[in-house]
């Protein structure tokens, strides 16, 4: 490992972006954040839920291939704007949403990584707790946590180059011991999950879906932050091959064993799938509870990080470690008052966040492949882009929401299937590249 080093704390690193001087990250690294990442017993519920729709395993591996190469591809294009604009990926929407405008969806991305933090942390904790009592030591909740928030904070307050360390060996462990745990829950059930009707084309649709709704919308609004310190001359298809494959391999790889492994689970919810694992390795159980409470420490530490650069775009002039800390802080508190039934709210609510994540990475791709390689200013206030934002998604969610906090207008015409995101990805998109070859802009705002 190398020299651990903090990353730049002042509102500079925000507002003028890391130095060229500072993007001497190895090409390879950016790999095994995204990988790592996607480690955890939340991303095998999925797969679990896929095998609940009724796919039999033909269906099923189709969708989870093709939603994971599908959902790999916007994450990895928006990750190419780090090494060019030196900007975190929030801080990247300037150009084509203002400077004004670029602060609604740095918040919004600010409540969506402080909410990932509360949900990896509750299951971690609560296995944490488990695991400990498998060694006959009882320990409280809010103890086991306040170690996991802990040991998250200092990766997080060191920020980005102790993070693409931790990455890289955890990377590794983890994915050593979720294949090795898969492969033995896969004997003990027996093989995939048998099913004995002939999968829906709804079905179909809903498990794709599901799978590009968490890949784009979790990740599109990160990857940058964790590419901006490649070398400005690091290639495009370089940037997105290593973000593309960390992406894709992990939730793959993890989807699968969900899906295989399905038959076990009696209850569909994380702890769920925590309780068949530990019954189907017997007396690897205690690897079970290692793996779930471990796997929070990577994932959290970037949504610590990352809250921290999107609370600083939405103009506060904190520090990075003081941002840092207030995200892990509220956190901490939200994960000691949750109840299940809060758990299955907020991801409810994190799940509606696929439709702004969706059309705000269109407009920001879009603008940068038209305007932005060829110049970098950012207007002062609000933008075109930043209106066309907010009205396709505000009628994305009023029409096609499907969700227990909201359904959508036209939900039951289209049998209840959430498509809101992708049509606004779509929609979004053309209007703002219409808009462009239009009315040309003419903002002229120095970067």
């Amino acid at each position: 490992m190398s020299k651990i080093r903090m990353e730049r704390t002042q509102y500079s690193l925000i507002a003028d972006g890391v130095g060229e001087h500072e993007q001497t990250l190895a090409a390879g690294k950016p790999f095994w954040v995204f990988f790592s990442s996607n480690m955890g017993v939340a991303i095998w519920l999925m797969g679990v839920l896929i095998a609940g729709m009724g796919l039999d395993f033909g269906d099923a591996m189709f969708v989870i291939l093709l939603g994971c190469l599908i959902g790999s591809i916007v994450p990895a294009a928006t990750a190419m704007l780090g090494p060019l604009t030196r900007l975190s990926q929030m801080e990247a929407g300037r150009f084509s949403f203002g400077r004004e405008g670029k602060k609604l969806p740095a918040f919004l991305n600010w409540v969506n990584s402080v909410g990932w933090d509360v949900i990896n942390n509750v299951v971690s904790a609560a296995a944490g707790v488990a695991l400990m009592s498998e060694f006959g030591v009882t320990t409280p909740f809010w103890l086991a946590l306040a170690v996991l928030v802990g040991i998250q904070l200092v990766v997080g307050v060191y920020g980005h180059h102790l993070i693409q360390d931790v990455a890289k060996y955890t990377g590794i462990l983890l994915g050593l011991l979720f294949v090795v745990l898969g492969i033995i829950a896969i004997h003990k059930t027996g093989g995939a999950p048998i099913v004995d009707k002939v999968s829906s084309p709804k079905a179909m649709l809903s498990a794709f879906l599901l799978i590009l709704a968490y890949q784009t919308g979790s990740w599109s609004a990160y990857t940058a932050d964790y590419t901006r310190y490649l070398p400005q001359n690091t290639s495009s298809r370089t940037v997105f091959i290593g973000v593309f494959a960390g992406l894709f391999l992990s939730l793959f790889i993890i989807v699968f064993f969900g899906y295989m492994t399905a038959s076990a689970v009696v209850e569909q919810t994380p702890e769920g799938v925590m309780k068949a694992l530990q019954g189907l390795t017997g007396h690897f159980a205690p690897l079970v509870l290692f793996l779930v409470a471990f796997c929070a420490i990577p994932a959290n530490a970037i949504n610590d990080n990352s809250a921290a650069y999107c609370l600083m775009s939405t103009g506060f002039k904190f520090s990075r470690p003081v941002s840092a800390i207030i995200g892990a802080v509220l956190g901490y508190i939200l994960c000691l008052l949750v109840s299940g039934s809060f758990i299955d709210y907020f991801e409810n609510l994190l799940f509606l966040f696929a439709h702004w994540i969706l059309s705000w990475a269109a407009i920001l791709l879009v603008h940068w492949y038209t305007i932005g390689r060829k110049e970098q200013v950012t207007p002062s206030g609000i933008t075109r882009g930043f209106v066309i934002f907010v009205a396709v998604t505000v009628a994305s969610i009023t029409l096609f929401s499907s969700n227990s906090l909201y359904t959508g207008l036209l939900s039951e015409s289209v049998g209840g299937v959430d498509i809101g995101p992708c049509i606004g990805f779509v929609t979004a998109g053309l209007v703002y590249y219409a808009s462009l070859r239009l009315w040309p802009s003419k903002y002229k705002t120095v970067r």
